[in-house]
C-alpha cells in the first residue's frame, strides 16, 4: 500500500480561458473542479495507474466534505482527520492562447494542536500496512514546519519508504531526517541548496548536494524531464531524462504526476532507470489534460518510446 499526505489539501478548479488579461472580464471554454492539493493529485494518478493508494490529512468545513466526497466518486481510498476550519480552493487559470498560466492559491485553515496529534496517530496506524508514504505540499497554519521530518523519523523505525515533495523550512527540515526520496522541482531546488543555477552543470551538482544534505535519493523535475540521483546497486548515481517537450494544454499538476510516476515504478519493483523514465512519460502526458492528477496509462506507456536516459559521471571533486 502506498500512503500520500495532504496537510493544506483544497478543492482545485482549474480554468481555460483564452486572451486572459487581468483587469477583463472572461468567459471559460473549458474547467474542472477536482480535490487538489499535491498529496491527492499524487493518489488521483496513483489510482490511476492501478497502484494500491489512500489518501491522508486534513479536511474541514463544507470544503473538507466535497474533498472526500470527490476522491470517493473517484475510488480513491482516503481516511482524513476532520478539523474545525474551512478547507481551502485554488483556482489555476490557464490561456491557451499564450501557455501562460496564473494559479490564486488560498492559504488554507489553521490547524490546532489537537488536530496534528490526531493526525499523526492516524498516519502511524495506517503505516502499519504501507510500504511506502508520500509527502506533498505546502503546511496549513499552525502545523510545525518540522512535521515532516518527525514522521520520516518515525516510519524509518517502521521500514517504510519516504518521499517529500515540499518546499521551505518543510523541505529543509525533511532533508536532514534522511528520507529515501525528495523531489523538488527548480525553484525549490534553489531554496534547498541556496543558490540559483545557471546552467545544466550547476542542476547536476544540485541533486548531488541534496543527497549530501540527507537525502537518499534526488530528483529535480525540469519542464523537459529531471535531473536525479539515484542508488544503482547501493551507489549514488546521476542520470539525465528528458523527453521532446510538447504543446501542452495546461501544466497544473504535472510535477505530481511525475512524482506518482516514479512512485508506480518503484512500488512494483523497477530498476531506476525505468522509474526515472516512467515518471517523465507520466509528467508530460499529465500536461495534455486540464486537472492536476489526470493522465491516460496507455498514452503513458506509448510515450516511454519518446524518453532518452543519459547516464552522467559524478562531478569532478566530489565524492
Amino acid at each position: 500500500m502506498i500512503i500520500t499526505v495532504t496537510l493544506n489539501a483544497a478543492i482545485d478548479k482549474s480554468l481555460s480561458v483564452p486572451n486572459f488579461k487581468m483587469g477583463r472580464r472572461h468567459r471559460t471554454v473549458d474547467q474542472t473542479t477536482l480535490a487538489g492539493g499535491k498529496g491527492v493529485n499524487v493518489a488521483r494518478t496513483l489510482k490511476t495507474l492501478g497502484q494500491p493508494v489512500i489518501a491522508t490529512g486534513f479536511q474541514g468545513g463544507p470544503t473538507g466534505t466535497r474533498i472526500v466526497e470527490q476522491l470517493t466518486a473517484e475510488s480513491i481510498l482516503n481516511d482524513f482527520v476532520r478539523i474545525r476550519e474551512e478547507s481551502r480552493t485554488n483556482t489555476a487559470v490557464y490561456d491557451p492562447t499564450t501557455g501562460e498560466q496564473t494559479e490564486i492559491n488560498e492559504r488554507g485553515p489553521s490547524i490546532t494542536e489537537t488536530e496534528v496529534l490526531l493526525f499523526r496517530d492516524k498516519l502511524l496506524y495506517l503505516a502499519r500496512g504501507a510500504d511506502m508514504v508520500v509527502f506533498a505540499g505546502s503546511l496549513p497554519r499552525g502545523v510545525d514546519p518540522d512535521i515532516y521530518a518527525s514522521l520520516v523519523r518515525e516510519l524509518r523505525k517502521m521500514n517504510v519508504t519516504t518521499v517529500v515533495d515540499a518546499d521551505g523550512d518543510p523541505m529543509r527540515n525533511a532533508v536532514r531526517a534522511e528520507p529515501d526520496v525528495i523531489s523538488p522541482n527548480v525553484v525549490e531546488a534553489e531554496e534547498l541548496v541556496g543558490h540559483e543555477f545557471n546552467d545544466e552543470e550547476d542542476r547536476v551538482l544540485a541533486v548531488h548536494e541534496m543527497v549530501q544534505l540527507g537525502a537518499k535519493e534526488a530528483i529535480m523535475t525540469l519542464p523537459d524531464g529531471c535531473v536525479a540521483c539515484v542508488l544503482v546497486e547501493g551507489d549514488p548515481t546521476l542520470h539525465r531524462v528528458w523527453i521532446e517537450p510538447k504543446e501542452s494544454v495546461a501544466a497544473v499538476g504535472a510535477g505530481d504526476a511525475f512524482l506518482a510516476g516514479y512512485v508506480a515504478a518503484r512500488y512494483t519493483g523497477r530498476d531506476p532507470q525505468h522509474c526515472l523514465r516512467y515518471a517523465v512519460a507520466c509528467g508530460a502526458e499529465s500536461t495534455q489534460r486540464l486537472g492536476a492528477g489526470l493522465v491516460d496509462p496507455q498514452e503513458v506507456d506509448r510515450l516511454l518510446s519518446e524518453i532518452d536516459v543519459q547516464r552522467l559521471d559524478m562531478p569532478a571533486g566530489v565524492g
